[in-house]
């Protein structure tokens, strides 16, 4: 019996390919229109509504599923995919190879901006006449880790330019994440391009709102979504991320696209994340098939939200994978050499016959950003008892270090289940017996310490006082501001939060103002769970935290005695959060600091909440309730660990310094505003 994927599939070529022929090859005319409270692609004068996938590849399945459209990164092999999307009845967003700064661009240098747009200017001049064209994508990313706002007047001279050689097709720019400080450079320096692109994951949900908070009233279009990003997600002790299974994924997928895309009127449509497979941090984090063109749960639910119909025959659904009966969100731990359990659990929705198979790799080492190509590693054969049974054994490697368990399970009709596990092999058995430790410490339900800052004036003064002036080389860090002690200028509370604020201004021999307040020897706290809920500020050159010290420094100065931080920010790397503890064994100034950072959209736009939990066997860190840290007690010496005294809390906003004036501080940021809803403290029991 023929599956309805495989008939509409030969359906659609005979006739794509006939309409392909009877068509002439000529630009169609596509512009924005504003009706119906919102806006709509009128494509020759029709409305059109961007169905459309990241990638090149099985666009004849796309076409088969609902989609109408497809989006690259850069023009290569420009000319056969838009003549394949054109013979497929579908459209192309064309992107263009714009460097980006973190691939080291000068937009200071007047005469490779020239270079790159003569060499877009002959891409455009190429295409610009392609009937399967709809529109030019300006660069990809170029806000991600970048300091020179000339770049955004580069991609205004490549959109004025396109539209004096293309008339006919709209022009955008794609940006990861939504930023205040972007979408002000946006609306100031490029008035020539027609809507804006947004690449966000685990926070499609709130782009909506996020869109109207930064006050851009344009249409847009969201040009990469899928699955929650590797930096948004619960990380292992030894930094890996712990990936959403397949059905985790369809139901994200989803839940988000209704949620966003699905309803506001002013997004034009969007492209999803990635019609196609690629190694990031996995094989198969974010491709919606297998290096085998196998499709996962994701695809029919993205056939649902195009054509409003399921598949005729589903994919198998996953519910669970365990090693050694334990989740990946248990941290797993195993001995060299011993077998150990393993079983996933998958039923498929049409009963079909199921057939398994289990694949061991190395942790990736190959990490890069913005989805730069990475390396996938090697496997690891002969690990895996029987690799076609869903529950069976595996021998742990003998050599120390990280790895991930995967499986596939696959349907006979074209259709997988994915899911992976990542764990450590280590002799130590103390690492096992820390990791049990974890889920046996509670705290009070009701803080033992904590100040709410509902009051008018200067902060409280029975659990703060101030760090003043600018000691010890700017605090360390060489630091540009000055710490101020009470005053209203740069701390003060009102309507339920305290503001701390930079200023620009001098005071003794520095060019700013700003505040820090401690609660030492007011509020000292040996073990608990402490939590603070805060907004950020946005800009180049500052450097906001919540961190603690201790109190009597019995190990002597710093590092020896030790540092938590709860939270840090850096201005230049908007968005993305820092939980860190130093120690004289691991510290930044030897480089071995134990550190995690993690990319949250909309920290400058939205409270957001910033913990540790600490206890004698480990310290972990959370946003928003969401493990992205742990470092665990080694029973060493107090150079590893030495969190057995009291600390005290710290919250400042410093200005410049060796890391948050890396790339300068932006005298239009001021002044400048960190505010904290709440401190709180919750008593570790016994």
């Amino acid at each position: 019996m023929m599956h309805i994927k495989t008939g509409i599939l030969c359906s659609l070529l005979l006739f794509n390919v006939q309409l392909a022929v009877s068509q002439d090859n000529k630009p169609v005319k596509t512009v924005i229109a504003k009706e119906n409270g919102g806006y709509t692609i009128k494509r020759d004068g029709q409305p059109y509504f961007i169905k459309g996938a990241g990638g090149s590849n099985y666009m004849d399945r796309l076409k088969a599923y609902g989609g109408n459209s497809i989006r690259t990164w850069s023009p290569q092999n420009a000319g056969k995919i838009l003549d394949d999307a054109h013979r497929l009845g579908l459209t192309v967003t064309l992107g263009l190879d714009v460097r980006a700064e973190r691939h080291g661009f000068d937009y200071n240098n007047p005469e490779q901006v020239a270079q790159q747009l003569e060499g877009i200017r002959k891409t455009v001049l190429q295409y610009r006449n392609h009937p399967a064209l709809l529109a030019w994508g300006i660069g990809n990313e170029l806000n991600l880790h970048y300091s020179n706002p000339k770049v955004w007047d580069a991609v205004n001279a490549i959109a004025v330019m396109i539209h004096e050689l293309d008339p006919n097709h709209l022009v955008t720019t794609m940006l990861a994440g939504i930023n205040q400080k972007e979408f002000d450079y946006i609306q100031e320096k490029c008035p020539a391009i027609d809507l804006i692109a947004v690449q966000v994951y685990g926070g499609l949900a709130s782009v909506p709102q996020q869109i109207k908070s930064v006050g851009w009233t344009k249409p847009y279009i969201v040009t990469e979504w899928g699955p929650t990003g590797h930096w948004e997600v619960t990380q292992t002790p030894w930094s890996a991320s712990i990936e959403e299974n397949s059905s985790e994924k369809a139901a994200v997928y989803k839940s988000r696209y209704e949620a966003s895309i699905g309803t506001d009127k002013n997004c034009l449509g969007s492209y999803v994340f990635l019609w196609g497979q690629k190694q990031e941090r996995t094989p198969t984090w974010y491709g919606l098939f297998t290096e085998a063109g196998e499709e996962n749960e994701v695809v029919d639910v993205m056939q649902y939200l195009w054509s409003k119909k399921w598949p005729e025959n589903r994919s198998p659904h996953v519910s669970s994978l365990l090693l050694d009966g334990k989740k990946a969100a248990d941290f797993v731990y195993v001995e060299p050499g011993k077998t150990y359990p393993v079983a996933v659990s998958v039923n498929d929705p049409d009963g079909d016959k199921l057939m398994t198979r289990w694949e061991l790799l190395h942790e990736s080492t190959d990490l890069k950003e913005g989805g730069d190509r990475e390396e996938r590693p090697k496997a690891i054969p002969g690990r895996v008892a029987d690799e076609g049974q869903q529950h069976t054994q595996l021998t742990a490697p003998a050599e120390e270090g990280a790895y991930r368990l995967f499986v596939y399970v696959s349907d006979g009709h074209n259709n997988v289940a994915t899911a992976n596990i990542p764990f450590y092999v280590t002799a130590k058995k103390s690492n096992t017996s820390a990791a049990a430790a974890k889920n046996t410490y509670r705290f009070s339900t009701e803080p033992v310490w904590a100040d709410e800052f509902n009051y008018e004036g200067l902060p409280d003064t029975t659990k703060w006082s101030y760090d003043v002036g600018s000691k010890y080389n700017g605090w360390g860090n060489n630091e540009d501001q000055y710490y101020v002690a009470s005053s209203l200028k740069n701390s003060v509370v009102g309507k339920g939060v305290l503001k701390i604020k930079a200023l620009k201004e001098s005071k003794g021999g520095k060019p700013y103002t700003s505040a820090r307040l401690v609660s030492k020897d007011k509020g000292d706290f040996l073990y608990g769970r402490f939590e603070a809920r805060a907004k950020l500020p946005r800009g180049r050159g500052n450097w906001p935290a919540i961190w603690m010290l201790p109190t009597a420094s019995k190990y002597g100065n710093w590092p020896n005695s030790g540092e938590i931080d709860i939270l840090e920010h850096v201005g230049y790397d908007q968005d993305v959060l820092h939980i860190s503890t130093h120690t004289k064994a691991y510290n930044h100034n030897i480089n071995t600091q134990k550190t995690a950072t993690t990319k949250v959209a909309g920290v400058s736009d939205d409270f957001h909440l910033y913990r540790v939990d600490w206890t004698p066997e480990y310290i972990k860190g959370f946003i928003d309730d969401q493990e992205i840290f742990s470092v665990e007690n080694e029973h060493k010496t107090f150079a590893e660990w030495p969190f057995d005294q009291k600390f005290h809390w710290l919250l400042n906003l410093a200005i410049g310094g060796n890391w948050g004036g890396k790339h300068g501080v932006d005298d239009k940021i001021f002044p400048n505003v960190f505010e904290i809803d709440y401190v709180r403290v919750y008593e570790l029991l016994p």
